[in-house]
């Protein structure tokens, strides 16, 4: 009698708020391929065998076998970048709706993740036996989000750099600000001002001939300071006013370098590109100005791992190979 009084419901969830955003935490929990790398079950049971023949999307599904049963997960609904709903079935014996929210802030999402459903009679009897399902449950999905966030960061601050070595460019006219800040800054004042110029062309009906640059003037390794131009390449000479300049790239040999990962990770990079391009036998011009593409921005997707730039340092005409200049 006593056990059939007991609350038959129940919704068991936890939230945390992870400086990740929300597309990047989405696509991570959207894909079953990953859930190794920060489910909490792993770390209670390390001899867990899982499968998945669809990995992602509605109608994807993920299987495991643990000591106390075989679990299985499958997506039955999903908005991008905001829920997912899925259902949790442990042995056959016992279907729950599990669910993922997610609320985007300013350089941060809070994410909550729970599971609601109804228990049998006998179920009922068993988290009696066992403390309670919020007892067991909460701190599995307390230390999940733990888990999902270092390895989200983690993944985040994956960097790798490609020496593709020299390449001529053929220059063009671009329009451009242009400033001078320390370089911890200088993704901020990029941000300020690449907007102006798009918004100039937008109100002059100036169309972009390719991705946005940035052209270094001047870079201070000793004070940690730059100065650069935020650029937007044009198909021809613009006459304009006010703020918006015009500048014109001469044609250029120039050592190419493409960098994949966060901007954060590129000052601290520079010594090293200046260093392979002489080891490669190859002279910068002295007064030459290095310019950088965003051929992968935050614009085109909000995870910093995925961003590309491509660096190019204008270089001398000769090349030293094997102390012979040719």
């Amino acid at each position: 009698m006593y056990v059939a009084t007991l609350e038959s419901n129940y919704d068991i969830k936890q939230t945390r708020l992870m400086k990740v955003p929300a597309e990047v935490v989405f696509k991570n929990i959207n894909n079953f391929n990953k859930w190794g790398n920060w489910s909490p079950w792993y770390e209670l049971d390390s001899t867990i065998v899982a499968s998945s023949e669809v990995n992602s999307g509605v109608g994807a599904s993920y299987i495991w076998a643990e000591k106390d049963g075989n679990v299985s997960v499958k997506t039955i609904s999903l908005i991008p970048n905001k829920e997912i709903i899925q259902q949790f079935d442990l042995d056959s014996e016992s279907t729950s709706e599990m669910y993922w929210n997610l609320t985007e802030f300013e350089g941060a999402t809070e994410v909550t993740w729970g599971m609601r459903g109804e228990n049998s009679f006998g179920k009922k009897i068993h988290w009696l036996m066992n403390g309670g399902i919020e007892k067991n449950m909460t701190p599995l999905y307390q230390r999940g989000l733990e888990l999902l966030e270092l390895q989200l960061l983690k993944e985040m601050d994956i960097h790798s750099i490609d020496y593709k070595g020299e390449v001529y460019y053929g220059g063009g006219y671009y329009l451009y600000q242009t400033t001078s800040c320390k370089n911890a800054d200088a993704p901020k004042k990029m941000a300020e001002m690449f907007p102006k110029i798009v918004n100039y062309m937008a109100t002059n009906q100036i169309e972009a001939s390719g991705k946005p640059f940035t052209l270094n003037h001047q870079i201070d390794l000793i004070n940690n300071t730059v100065m650069f131009s935020a650029c937007i390449p044009v198909k021809e000479r613009i006459i304009t006013e006010g703020e918006v300049l015009t500048g014109f790239l001469e044609p250029q040999k120039t050592f190419k370098i493409i960098f994949k990962g966060n901007y954060k990770f590129l000052p601290v990079s520079w010594p090293n590109f200046y260093k392979t391009l002489t080891e490669k036998g190859y002279t910068a011009i002295e007064k030459g100005y290095s310019f950088e593409i965003y051929t992968m921005s935050p614009n085109e997707t909000a995870n910093p791992a995925e961003w590309l730039t491509e660096i190019y340092i204008p270089i001398e005409d000769t090349v030293v190979e094997n102390n012979e200049q040719l």
